[in-house]
């Protein structure tokens, strides 16, 4: 079986994080990647936000001591998730995210030479 998804976009924002209540480090990172429709001389912008969750701790150690700054481009490579929590007003709402978890799952800033955190971790 195979559950992956590879993103090349930008940064919204520096990555949040977070330490869970059993003290574990998780980075929450928002990814923008576009496609465009050309009609005519008209050409459209379609943009997509992606969540990204990140527990990969030495990437957590890394985006911790030197943030992407919001507009970094980078490569992502993780699994998609399914996910759902209730609301406030008690509605269900669910939403997707990529994980980087697992071996092979990684993050890259292709901005920066000091662009992979696992050979630092």
């Amino acid at each position: 079986m195979l559950n992956q998804v590879q993103l090349i976009g930008f940064t919204g924002a520096e990555a949040e994080v977070r330490t869970t209540q059993g003290g574990k480090k998780v980075a929450i990172l928002r990814i923008a990647t576009s496609r465009y429709t050309k009609k005519g001389n008209e050409k459209k912008d379609y943009t997509t936000w992606h969540t990204v969750e990140i527990w990969n701790q030495a990437t957590v150690n890394w985006l911790a001591s030197k943030p992407l700054p919001k507009g970094a481009k980078v490569f992502v490579q993780g699994e998609i998730r399914h996910d759902q929590y209730t609301d406030k007003d008690g509605v269900d709402r669910y939403f997707s995210k990529v994980v980087i978890a697992a071996p092979g799952h990684e993050l890259k800033s292709l901005d920066r030479p000091d662009s992979n955190p696992a050979e630092e971790g």
